[in-house]
């Protein structure tokens, strides 16, 4: 929400000195954030309020004219090309010599056809204001002659963008957020005066009544009337505040409805009391009734939708969209004013089904007091009683078969304690929630019992108000304080994933984040068009994005072909990406059950396409081996030492003897599976492109990870022994690992594989040439050349104990 940080000045009395960015700060602290602040009217400045002397005809033009301005003690005659130049006495905007207007252009004296023109007589365009008009800006001739032009009319202003949370309703208004600053602040705050307007009678023959037949969906409705209008545009200060605010002036009429919703946060809606037949009825629609709507769609409406209704049918969406049939007009001169409360859980379905968001929706979907409709309604009433030169007719409408009462909630200090972590004095809890207008009383000496306010919704529990009063007190005077354990936290599925992506990102590889749903097509394709594969029973969307992507994905692997496919279209031959995230599926037990919710586990995924980076032979295609690479190194990191890969007994996805399943020992389950992807399967995904592809279950890996142990840092220094041998081609890496490592040799910290030399030019038959680096270390001194050589004999004596191994 936009919020005008001129316009919050007037509503909270703020300390001297105190700026834009320091009441952002204090916002975002209490969480309520402000994402950005616009600075507006920087690149306006030197524009003054002038006032009109006198018009001649140019010598020179038919079309331009000589007006002889007035500012402070300066006058001046300026050409002018505008035909709705005031007579003498109106106020223009004019930009001497020396003023900028945006786009960088700064003025100076010109001569026009003849005559020197001291700068110019500025439009709304030409001042960055409007879309249009004709003609240069005429200024209320209230207007001080000589002021300046920026700060008289609010141009300059600084626009917070505050992310207000969906359960905030009171927020999404400039006096909410005034409430909030004032206490934040420790000030005063106050929402706007209310203009005195008297009461006349109703227009002859004319009266009014509201019905409401549905309790549900309005809670209250409140009708005002308003009559001897007439359409004007809205004085320029108000067109300045709703465009600031992301609202496009229209008239007066319309306008104030709008701005009193910026000011106290309730939408209103005004309808011309002449095409409004008989009484409002609040109601539901009937079976197949249409109406057509203020941008001029006939829509179908639906039994659940609410509408506001005359004695005729139709003539308002509530809390979406006005009717056509009832819309304010240039030819307006009474007026209707509606403030109410609508159910949101109807006001949402509505506006999603016709896609007619608006801020209107935005506020009525979250919750309005509707003991605030009253102010608001008053409010508005009186400016567009003044704007628009009206009068209120008759008593105010208003109708309430169930209004919200405040709601009481218990706040123990035992609770305060326990959920804060720290201690806070009731005494200063209760000054707190005092702040923020929620009244306390003690309830013995530990007990308090605040007393929420009905624009509160977010407030229903003890732990509501413990929330409440840390985030007045300030979330970062919170001592950080380490949480007490016997032992340490053990891995989650969402620590992993953090964890997963720093791994894989720091291994070269780059996160992509793909759809949650995908094309039907695609699963097909990865199930080989099988519904009793566990992944072919995908999980439909009731409202998808597109045609296209209609069902919940269940696996990462189709959301990763399809970026990996966009980027080899483009020109990069080496693709490495990875996804960490959800996928959907049906629970088994969904079947007999229709109301099981589907599971969504967390999976990490990688695909390479290409050759081999780094200094080991680059250039290379990619093969099985990098990719279980990529998986030891991202176990490891995970907290699962020593993993085994085992051919896997279906192929599944990979080609068969080119992919492997992932098991954190060797007498575990699959933790997920690693390899080439299938040629057939790549082809009918449409990836024209040799493929390694990765996929790990994040709850699998969280519970076969290692217990986390703290270690010190080695004193001592490490030495290193290498040994090369010639050993059966079938004996594999791992089972080379446990000969070394069964020496029991206390001194061996770590080994590693260097080489798998495999030249059939010089390798004897059968035979493959290993090249292994082996790591020795003490805790308590500096090895000896001596020490490292008989270590490194007795682990060497251990390997040819197992295997025969000729050494190199």
């Amino acid at each position: 929400m936009k919020i005008s940080f001129n316009w919050l000045r007037e509503l909270v009395e703020l300390p001297p000195g105190v700026t834009a960015d320091a009441v952002a700060a204090r916002l975002t602290l209490a969480g309520l954030e402000v994402e950005s602040i616009e600075r507006r009217g920087r690149d306006l400045g030197g524009v003054v309020v002038a006032e009109v002397l006198a018009k001649k005809p140019h010598p020179g033009s038919e079309k331009l004219s000589i007006v002889r301005v007035r500012a402070g003690s300066t006058e001046e005659d300026v050409v002018c090309g505008a035909p709705n130049v005031p007579a003498p006495g109106g106020r223009v905007a004019w930009a001497p010599p020396g003023a900028r207007l945006p786009g960088g252009i700064t003025l100076a004296r010109k001569e026009v056809r003849g005559v020197s023109s001291p700068g110019m007589l500025c439009s709304e365009v030409e001042l960055g204001l409007g879309e249009g008009g004709d003609g240069i800006l005429i200024l209320s001739p209230d207007a001080v002659s000589g002021a300046d032009f920026t700060s008289t009319f609010g141009v300059l202003d600084e626009i917070l963008e505050v992310n207000v949370t969906p359960n905030r309703p009171d927020a999404l208004s400039h006096a909410g957020i005034a409430r909030e600053v004032a206490a934040l602040f420790q000030t005063t705050w106050r929402l706007p005066a209310v203009d005195d307007v008297p009461v006349g009678p109703f227009p002859p023959g004319r009266g009014l009544d509201v019905d409401i037949r549905d309790p549900e969906a309005c809670p209250r409705y409140v009708a005002r009337l308003v009559t001897g209008l007439r359409v004007a545009p809205s004085p320029l200060a108000m067109r300045v505040r709703l465009a600031a605010c992301g609202v496009r002036p229209i008239s007066n009429l319309v306008d104030v409805t709008n701005y009193v919703m910026l000011e106290i946060g309730h939408p209103l809606h005004a309808f011309d009391l002449d095409k409004v037949v008989g009484d409002i009825h609040v109601r539901r629609a009937a079976r197949a009734e249409r109406m057509t709507t203020l941008d001029g769609v006939d829509r179908p409406l639906q039994e659940a939708d609410v509408v506001i209704a005359d004695d005729k049918g139709a003539v308002a969406l509530a809390g979406v969209m006005g009717g056509a049939g009832s819309e304010v007009s240039d030819a307006t001169t009474s007026v209707l004013l509606e403030a109410a409360t609508f159910d949101p859980r109807a006001v949402r379905r509505t506006a999603k089904r016709l896609g007619l968001h608006s801020e209107a929706s935005h506020r009525f979907e979250r919750g309005v007091d509707a003991n605030g409709l009253l102010h608001a309604s008053a409010r508005a009433a009186a400016l567009l009683a003044r704007l628009g030169g009206g009068a209120l007719a008759g008593d105010v409408v208003d109708r309430h078969p169930r209004v919200p009462e405040p709601r009481r909630v218990t706040l123990s200090m035992a609770g305060l304690r326990r959920l804060a972590g720290f201690e806070i004095p009731l005494e200063q809890a209760a000054r707190h929630l005092h702040s923020v207008e929620i009244a306390t009383a003690s309830v013995g000496e530990d007990t308090l019992v605040a007393t929420v306010p009905t624009f509160r919704p977010d407030i229903a529990i003890e732990e509501d108000l413990v929330e409440e009063v840390m985030r007045l007190h300030g979330l970062d005077k919170v001592p950080a304080r380490l949480p007490r354990s016997a032992r340490a936290p053990e891995p989650s599925p969402e620590a992993l994933a953090d964890q997963a992506r720093e791994t894989l990102a720091s291994l070269g590889l780059h996160e992509a984040v793909t759809w949650a749903f995908v094309p039907r097509a695609l699963l097909a394709t990865l199930t080989g068009g099988r519904k009793d594969h566990p992944l072919g029973e995908p999980i439909v969307v009731k409202n998808p994005i597109s045609a296209d992507y209609e069902v919940m994905r269940t696996s990462l692997l189709p959301g990763l072909v399809e970026a990996a496919k966009r980027n080899l279209a483009r020109g990069i031959a080496d693709v490495a990406l990875f996804e960490v995230g959800p996928v959907v599926r049906r629970s088994p037990d969904a079947q007999p059950n229709k109301d099981v919710p589907p599971s969504e586990p967390q999976y990490v995924a990688a695909i390479m396409v290409g050759r081999r980076p780094g200094w080991l032979k680059p250039g290379e295609a990619l093969d099985f081996y990098d990719g279980k690479r990529v998986a030891g190194e991202l176990l490891r990191a995970l907290g699962v030492g020593a993993p085994v890969f085992r051919a896997r007994a279906e192929a599944g996805p990979l080609h068969p003897g080119a992919g492997a399943d992932v098991l954190a020992s060797a007498d575990g389950p699959a933790i997920g599976f690693v390899g080439e992807l299938h040629p057939r399967l790549a082809r009918d995904f449409g990836l024209e492109a040799r493929a390694l592809y990765l996929e790990l279950a994040l709850e699998a890996v969280a519970g076969a990870g290692r217990a986390v142990r703290s270690l010190p840092t080695p004193r001592y220094p490490t030495a290193t022994r290498d040994v090369s041998f010639w050993i059966d081609v079938a004996v594999t890496a791992d089972a080379q690992r446990a000969a070394l490592v069964s020496a029991a040799e206390p001194l061996l910290r770590d080994l590693a594989v260097l080489e798998d030399f495999r030249d059939p030019k010089y390798a004897p038959a059968g035979k493959k040439g290993m090249l292994w680096t082996l790591t020795y270390r003490a805790d308590d001194r500096t090895l000896t050349d001596a020490e490292v050589d008989a270590a490194h004999g007795q682990v060497v004596k251990a390997l040819g104990a197992a295997h025969a191994i000729a050494i190199r």
